[in-house]
């Protein structure tokens, strides 16, 4: 090309105002697995909505009498995960992965759970043995890991392993239904949208309520619509209805 020709071409690439940004290693990775998962699963994705008023109290009065919670601030992340593992251990189709061909189902429901970082990555710390540990210490499993996250002192031990991944859309308030993408070789991955208090029907009546979007992501190469949704009809009643969960107080 000739020299002014390239010159042109350069100045026109500057006046038009566009950035060529590389994306970073975290980035590169998770685009690479991403479009991995893509190619290789077959998707369904299950949207629901559960009013959890019950939740939202039980949370506050947590909070409110942190005696109860070993001082520990209990957050709605925190009883979520609580409710998901319990809801595999009922379903444990769904806590499972497929590797060459096989599906290995898991007896302990280790969570990934997906984090936002300040720089808009996003890392999935994994949360051990959840079925195990009490709310808080979930709670403060969860409070350990975002810190390191942010400090970016992370290990390798501390994203690998998840049976299971939730991600947690929800703090942009416009946010309420996804399309998740397995993290394969998973088979499932929840994705929860922005509490809302909005006009719900309780009898003859039309009162306010706190609900909570769900969009629920399997692989139909391993879990067929029917049994994913019995899994979703399960968190639905335990978040609906928290006595029913086992939280370890």
């Amino acid at each position: 090309m000739p020299e002014d020709a390239a010159s042109s071409s350069a100045t026109a690439k500057q006046a038009s105002g566009v950035r060529a940004i590389r994306p970073g290693p975290v980035q590169r990775i998770a685009a690479a697995r991403l479009s991995k998962s893509h190619l290789e699963t077959a998707p369904i994705t299950l949207l629901g909505e559960v009013e959890v008023d019950a939740l939202v109290t039980l949370r506050r009065a947590l909070n409110d009498d942190v005696s109860r919670n070993q001082g520990t601030h209990v957050s709605l992340t925190a009883l979520l995960v609580k409710a998901i593992a319990q809801a595999l251990r009922k379903h444990p189709a769904l806590n499972a992965a497929f590797v060459d061909g096989v599906v290995h189902q898991s007896d302990a429901v280790h969570m990934g759970v997906a984090l936002s970082m300040p720089d808009d990555d996003l890392v999935v710390p994994v949360v051990r043995d959840v079925h195990r540990l009490t709310l808080p210490e979930v709670a403060r499993t969860l409070a350990d890991v975002a810190q390191r996250a942010r400090a970016g002192r992370l290990t390798l031990d501390d994203v690998r392993g998840a049976t299971f991944t939730l991600t947690n859309p929800g703090g942009v308030p416009s946010a309420r239904w996804s399309t998740p993408i397995i993290a394969l070789p998973q088979c499932a991955i929840l994705g929860i949208g922005a509490l809302t208090r909005k006009p719900v029907v309780r009898g003859e009546q039309v009162v306010p309520g706190w609900v909570l979007p769900t969009s629920l992501t399997v692989d139909h190469r391993v879990v067929n619509g029917v049994p994913a949704q019995r899994f979703v009809d399960t968190l639905h009643e335990l978040l609906a209805a928290p006595s029913a969960l086992d939280l370890g107080l």
